[in-house]
């Protein structure tokens, strides 16, 4: 009965934000990033420790998407994100403050706006997030979920028409006790990050689930390649074997020899 209550509670908020959401005017602010690198290359950097062994200056000067709480790398490197996504409740509560202090676009999804003030959301342009993990070709309309923020990032990608999508820094290898999707306070510096104070001690992070993230990277990599476009994962020693991987010195040629055919 208790499981009846929650899957109707869930489709009842969906049903609530997509009407929400549709009166206001972040599809319209969305649509602005339609085609906008069509045709070039995309880097999506994920938040893993690999990022401490990726060479991020090197990428100066591609489009890139950052996620979540990246900013926290910006005093180590030159490296900057042209927009930075973020679809966990969690993370926007504890770090939208720090979201400010740059003048980077943050997209966030719709969801996460009830814990933000007020008087603070038109510094953001939000998404909607659907309770499906169905690729989503317009993410005007809304973006698929599947467990990671980078399943989104790539939603994005596909939408700026970039070609290829190179990904560092998203492990997909995590160190943790309990159960996929459980909320728990961090007892210790955070392994799982970039930065040990990512999720420092005494905050709440979710535990990710992993097999939810790969069939949206399964999801990802049938809609590209179905438009003759790719995705390459040049993470650090990624544990991730969704796409086809390439080392960092391999990347950066693919983007040079891309911007060469343009």
């Amino acid at each position: 009965m208790l499981k009846k209550i929650l899957i109707i509670t869930k489709s009842l908020r969906y049903w609530l934000d997509k009407i929400t959401y549709n009166l206001s005017t972040n599809n319209k602010e969305l649509q602005k990033l339609r085609n906008k690198v069509k045709g070039k290359p995309l880097l999506i950097v994920g938040n893993g420790p690999s990022l401490n062994n990726t060479p991020l200056d090197s990428f100066n000067g591609i489009y890139s998407i950052g996620m979540n709480k990246i900013d926290m790398i910006f005093e180590r490197t030159s490296w900057r994100p042209d927009i930075i996504l973020t679809m966990n409740n969690l993370v926007v509560k504890q770090h939208w403050s720090a979201m400010l202090q740059n003048s980077i676009p943050h997209y966030l999804s719709w969801k996460s706006r009830l814990f933000l003030p007020l008087w603070k959301r038109k510094n953001f342009t939000f998404f909607l997030s659907n309770a499906s993990n169905d690729f989503q070709e317009d993410i005007s309309l809304s973006v698929g979920v599947s467990g990671t923020v980078t399943y989104a990032a790539l939603q994005f990608a596909y939408y700026l028409d970039a070609n290829p999508v190179i990904i560092v820094g998203v492990d997909h290898n995590f160190t943790y006790e309990g159960n996929a999707n459980d909320i728990q306070k961090r007892k210790g510096d955070d392994p799982n990050h970039f930065d040990p104070n990512y999720f420092a001690k005494g905050q709440y992070w979710g535990v990710p689930n992993l097999n939810l993230s790969e069939v949206g990277f399964k999801n990802a990599k049938k809609a590209f390649e179905k438009r003759g476009r790719k995705i390459f994962d040049a993470t650090v020693e990624g544990k991730l074997q969704i796409f086809e991987k390439i080392s960092i010195d391999e990347a950066h040629a693919l983007i040079i020899q891309s911007n060469k055919l343009k």
